[in-house]
């Protein structure tokens, strides 16, 4: 588009800058006669104006992208801005009518009720606390898009030790076969420990959720160029149509995504966090065979 806009100002500054020197030749020499050994004169002022044309071109179309892109940048900002704000409001609204109702329902039990009115009250109660949490999840959400992150060095093999020592009751109760491996050539990484743990606690809830009694459950750290994270399970996986989506806000997947408990907020705050520490995270799952999800993070510096 920049270059048909400004192509048709070729001709005319070429002949342009030809004839200005030529017009010098005139005054200097007092004559326009040009003789067979003026023809190098004549190609050099030609590629001149190439030149010339060429150099304005570049500059007028670097121009335009740099302020599309500014433009592109700051229409980003102010939509996570926008985002952060409605977050907010949202918690804000949310958090107060829903404790009521907790507190309610809670005391609404310790009446005399029969058995249906009993699992009436049970399957409230469960709904409830279901949007407690996705409440808290959403001001994780709006928190990270809008705070610095707390980068300290972290030593790899404490982190894996305590994530497994955290989840090993849960992953016992329910029958899950929970493994870890260790390869840290990097003893410390530069994170932010707490939101990495947020990150490593919601990949194995979830593996947790989507799998059955006797299924395997494995969590490996690697600390080398990068620092790779990998959740490994033997579950029911995720079908390829829901692949594209399943990092999306209050995404979950059908039909079983509404048994599983959960918000649909954690896989989007996985990829939030990941990409605050300029990593990156990938999915891999089929119907059947399990999913594996790696993240991984490059060397960050200490600010």
């Amino acid at each position: 588009m920049i270059q048909s806009k400004y192509g048709r100002y070729l001709l005319p500054i070429v002949l342009g800058v030809l004839g200005l020197l030529l017009l010098i030749r005139v005054f200097i020499s007092d004559t326009l006669i040009l003789v067979p050994e003026d023809i190098d004169v004549v190609l050099l002022v030609s590629l001149l104006g190439l030149a010339m044309v060429a150099a304005i071109h570049t500059i007028v179309r670097l121009s335009m992208w740099y302020l599309r892109l500014l433009s592109v940048q700051r229409a980003r900002r102010e939509t996570v801005a926008e985002h952060s704000r409605f977050l907010r409001r949202l918690d804000h609204e949310l958090k107060n009518p829903l404790t009521t109702l907790r507190t309610g329902l809670s005391t609404l039990s310790l009446t005399e009720l029969d058995q249906q009115q009993q699992h009436l009250i049970k399957t409230m109660e469960a709904e409830t606390l279901r949007l407690s949490r996705l409440v808290a999840d959403l001001r994780k959400l709006a928190e990270l898009e809008a705070q610095p992150l707390n980068l300290h060095p972290m030593n790899i093999e404490t982190f894996a030790t305590n994530i497994i020592q955290l989840e090993q009751d849960r992953f016992e109760a329910g029958q899950r076969v929970l493994t870890s491996q260790v390869h840290a050539a990097r003893k410390d990484w530069v994170v932010d420990e707490d939101l990495l743990t947020l990150v490593v606690h919601n990949l194995l809830d979830n593996a947790f959720k989507y799998t059955q009694p006797a299924d395997s459950i494995r969590l490996e750290v690697s600390a080398q160029n990068e620092l790779t994270i990998r959740v490994t399970d033997t579950g029911i996986g995720i079908p390829p149509s829901a692949l594209p989506h399943i990092w999306e806000e209050l995404y979950r997947v059908a039909p079983l995504g509404e048994k599983a408990p959960g918000s649909g907020i954690g896989l989007a705050l996985v990829k939030a966090i990941v990409e605050r520490h300029n990593g990156v995270v990938n999915i891999e799952s089929e119907s059947g065979q399990g999913t594996t999800v790696s993240v991984r993070l490059p060397l960050m510096s200490q600010s």
